[in-house]
């Protein structure tokens, strides 16, 4: 490989994968000079990472909680000076118990959404990782990340179910290639599906 089909490949893998040069060729390097193999540990690295930042903040806001609450309790306990009684005082700790219970309640419900925005991007870069191919002759006609086929199905899912069939009765195959999806045991199931219909196909024209 030339120097520059290896700085074409660097430049390439960085804008694909939103990270600097230097990161892209150390990725390269590593997967001896494997783009797929690069593209997927970067994904795995910046997941990671996110994983990392999300930890960091759930402590961070634990700590918050704790020292607000502290606080809240401390004013409470400056608040019922002697003249006020024993009355104000247990008004006092009262509101700091309530104040302390809603902050704790507030940060469950944000690291609810984190762990939420975490596992959707777990899923994401999953898809990210794996692709849908339709294959015909032998030949690969369309690759897409499962991430784009799982956008299209939502947002039309009849007009591709409907896609999907017609191609099944074109002479195409389907199959899943990836580390999570790319198994025996799914690919399989639409090898099913595409001798079924190769089977009505006949049975049709025979008719």
């Amino acid at each position: 490989m030339t120097n520059n089909e290896m700085t074409l490949m660097i430049a390439e893998l960085a804008a694909k994968c939103n990270v600097t040069q230097e990161e892209a060729k150390a990725a390269l390097e590593t997967s001896d000079w494997n783009k797929l193999t690069a593209a997927q540990a970067l994904e795995d690295e910046k997941l990671r990472r996110m994983q990392e930042l999300d930890e960091v903040a759930s402590n961070c806001e634990a700590a918050e909680a704790v020292q607000d609450a502290t606080d809240q309790a401390a004013e409470g306990d400056a608040a019922t000076a002697p003249e006020a009684g024993a009355e104000g005082a247990a008004e006092g700790a009262a509101e700091g118990d309530e104040k302390a219970a809603g902050s704790e309640k507030a940060g469950k419900c944000g690291k609810g959404l984190r762990n939420l925005g975490a596992h959707i991007r777990r899923l994401v870069a999953c898809g990210n990782r794996n692709r849908f191919e339709v294959r015909r002759g032998g030949d690969v006609i369309l690759a897409l990340p499962v991430t784009a086929l799982a956008i299209l199905m939502l947002c039309a899912f009849w007009a591709c179910l409907v896609l999907l069939a017609i191609g099944l009765f074109a002479g195409c195959r389907y199959s899943f290639n990836g580390k999570e999806l790319g198994r025996e045991s799914v690919n399989s199931a639409l090898s099913k599906a595409a001798d079924a219909a190769e089977r009505v196909k006949k049975g049709v024209a025979e008719a």
